[in-house]
């Protein structure tokens, strides 16, 4: 049963990960560290309600590698608390904050995490859902 400490330092994990990227910071072969993290069957529905499937989400990942320049994004996943576990897996929320230079957002993710050896961390992202938080400071227009 994946404990919430691991799912915490998981989640921090990728989305240090998606900064990087994203900046340019990365180094290309480190695109595993995102990809490797997905499931096969990774499904994740955005605040504007679009569903994306594995291979979307990391194609416009992929794409995005270094667009936003060095400095200019950061993720914080905040009040990580695991809802439910089950055996193998742990359904996590917590709170996403991203800063760019649009603006902060922030939303509620709730994931699916399974233990997986063969995953960074031991944790495989199944399903991820996210929500606009109620503060209208922290919305942007649905994707």
């Amino acid at each position: 049963m994946p404990s919430e400490s691991a799912c915490r330092a998981e989640i921090e994990r990728l989305h240090d990960s998606f900064v990087a990227w994203f900046t340019g910071s990365a180094d290309r072969d480190d695109f595993g560290a995102i990809a490797d993290a997905l499931d096969a069957d990774f499904e994740m529905i955005v605040p504007g309600g679009r569903r994306r499937g594995r291979a979307v989400v990391l194609d416009s990942t992929r794409a995005a590698d270094g667009r936003a320049g060095p400095g200019t994004v950061d993720l914080d996943g905040r009040n990580v608390e695991i809802r439910h576990d089950r055996g193998d897996c742990a359904v996590v929320r917590y709170e996403e904050w991203q800063e760019t230079p649009d603006g902060t957002t922030a939303r509620v993710s709730t994931v699916l995490l399974r233990e997986d050896d063969e995953a960074p961390n031991g944790l495989r992202w199944v399903d991820v859902h996210e929500t606009w938080m109620d503060d209208p400071d922290t919305r942007q227009r649905p994707t």
